[in-house]
C-alpha cells in the first residue's frame, strides 16, 4: 500500500468513527429515513428534553417554553453524517441552523455535545400528510407517545400563522390527519359478541 492509500483510508475511517450525538425530533426519527440519508448513523435511545415544544412551521421545528417538553432520538452520527444532515436540513441555505446542547447519558455518566437543527424563520403552519406519516414512523422507531405529536399537530391548525412560503407549501400537499387517527384499535373477536 502507498504512503497516499495509506492516507486515503484513515481519512474514510475518521469519515466513519462516530463523534458526536445527533437529537432528531422530526422526520429524522425514521429509522428507515436515516438508514437511506446515514447509514452510518446508529440509533442510540429516545431523549426528552424539557422547556419546550414541538412546533410545525410546514416541518417540524422546536421553541423554548416554560414547563414543556420535547420527545425525540438521539443517534451517533459521523462526520458524513452530519454534512448529508447539513445538506437536508437546508443549512447553506438558512432554513436551518445548527445548535448544540448538552446531556449527561445514563450509559456511561459522561456529559456529551449533541447536535439539533433549529429553524431560522417564523410562522406556524401545519405538516403535509407524508412527512406526518414519517415523524410517526420515527415516533414508533424510538417508542415515543404519540399524543405529544398529535398535540403539535393541532396548535399547528389552531394558531396557523402563514408566510408566503408556508402558504405555498401548503397548498402544495395539503392537510394531514391528526397521528392518532393512523392507528385503529383492533378488536378481538369475543369482544365483539353480543
Amino acid at each position: 500500500m502507498t504512503k497516499l492509500q495509506r492516507r486515503a483510508q484513515r481519512l474514510r475511517m475518521r469519515e466513519e468513527e462516530p463523534v458526536t450525538f445527533y437529537w432528531a425530533y422530526g422526520s429524522n426519527l425514521s429509522v428507515k429515513q436515516m438508514k437511506r440519508r446515514c447509514p452510518d448513523a446508529r440509533k442510540h435511545s429516545k431523549l426528552i428534553v424539557p422547556n419546550g415544544q414541538l412546533v410545525f412551521r410546514g416541518v417540524a421545528d422546536v421553541e423554548s417554553i416554560r414547563g414543556g417538553g420535547i420527545q425525540g432520538g438521539l443517534w451517533r452520527i459521523t462526520r458524513r453524517c452530519e454534512r448529508a444532515l447539513d445538506q437536508y436540513e437546508g443549512v447553506a441555505s438558512g432554513l436551518y441552523e445548527k445548535k448544540y446542547m448538552r446531556i449527561r447519558t445514563h450509559a456511561d455518566g459522561e456529559e456529551h455535545r449533541v447536535l439539533y437543527y433549529k429553524m431560522t424563520s417564523g410562522g406556524v403552519a401545519p405538516p403535509p400528510e407524508l412527512y406526518l406519516d414519517t415523524i410517526i414512523e420515527g415516533y414508533d422507531d424510538f417508542d415515543l407517545d404519540l399524543t405529544f405529536l398529535d398535540e403539535a399537530v393541532q396548535r399547528s391548525w389552531n394558531s396557523k400563522d402563514w408566510t408566503q412560503h408556508l402558504r405555498q407549501r401548503h397548498e402544495r400537499r395539503g392537510r394531514p390527519r391528526l397521528a392518532s387517527r393512523y392507528y385503529v384499535p383492533i378488536i378481538e373477536e369475543e369482544e365483539v359478541k353480543s
